[in-house]
């Protein structure tokens, strides 16, 4: 246990540089201000963290919807995010998960996202998962993106309820600077008791360009922080609350975040909103979600 602690904190602090993969961002942590790669308890994991596919016992389906009335703009076009999921990991020795995303946005974004993840368990508290995604949209204004890359995380689970992760986006670099950039995430979670979860994320783009209608021209550093709050009420219902400074946008945003989830051993309900303090009349989020456990 120690060994694998020490291993975690160094891969840890040794990554820490590089920015926000949010293709697609589930009703559970889009409640928590996006703060979620330490905890990935659910099939966000596929997305956020393929490591904690591993965290369970589990063959658990997905279906999820994300709605951003005005996207990018006061006068941006309605963004409509369709997603499904499957984990199991029951009985082999690493879990599967598979999940399709469908954007539309107007005529600004509109296309598929298909991954493909996988995680194992190497020690009772260290985990390691890679997902291969299948990225096929189409812009307008610049060149469609059609490529395959790879996100690759870790996640380290103690017995004082402290978790830690680091994860790795779009490694196999796909060349879409603006919304897919190769970036690294990392992570923690406190949970003091079983029905309290505290998380904190943080973000890290070198690839944000410089100019937003330039996206081969120069390219800077930017970064968001996210906090977010998870508490189980009465054992079933789950109340949500975060906030998340983002840099990595073309304009620097704040934004506060509430969600409320219900719970059963069979299936959950989600809920999670989350509005711009920078710009209130517009890039706000909507998302619901319906979990299955089988």
């Amino acid at each position: 246990m120690k060994s694998s602690l020490l291993i975690a904190i160094g891969f840890l602090f040794a990554t820490i540089g590089t920015a926000r993969a949010e293709e697609f961002i589930g009703a559970r942590p889009l409640g928590m201000g996006s703060a979620y790669r330490a905890i990935v308890s659910s099939n966000d994991a596929i997305m956020l963290n393929p490591a904690g596919m591993s965290l369970f016992r589990r063959y658990a389906f997905e279906a999820q919807y994300l709605l951003t009335p005005k996207s990018g703009a006061e006068e941006g076009p309605y963004e409509h995010v369709m997603h499904a999921s499957v984990v199991d990991n029951q009985i082999q020795a690493f879990a599967t998960g598979l999940a399709f995303t469908r954007v539309e946005r107007g005529d600004d974004k509109n296309g598929n996202r298909y991954d493909l993840a996988f995680s194992a368990t190497l020690s009772d508290s260290l985990f390691i998962g890679t997902n291969i995604k299948y990225l096929d949209f189409d812009f307008p204004d610049r060149a469609d993106l059609e490529a395959v890359t790879v996100d690759v995380g870790i996640l380290l689970r103690t017995d004082f309820g402290l978790n830690l992760a680091v994860v790795g986006y779009n490694l196999t670099n796909p060349a879409d600077y603006i919304e897919h950039p190769v970036s690294m995430a990392s992570a923690l979670m406190y949970s003091p008791f079983p029905s309290l979860e505290l998380s904190f994320d943080w973000y890290i783009t070198y690839q944000k360009p410089k100019d937003f209608t330039d996206a081969l021209g120069d390219k800077t550093t930017a970064y968001s922080f996210a906090f977010g709050v998870e508490y189980l009420l009465l054992s079933q219902i789950t109340m949500r609350a975060g906030y998340l400074l983002d840099q990595t946008l073309a304009e620097d945003d704040q934004f506060w975040s509430v969600g409320i989830g219900y719970v059963t051993q069979r299936y959950a309900l989600d809920f999670g909103y989350r509005g711009s303090i920078e710009h209130p009349d517009w890039g706000n989020n909507f998302g619901f979600g319906l979990r299955m456990f089988m």
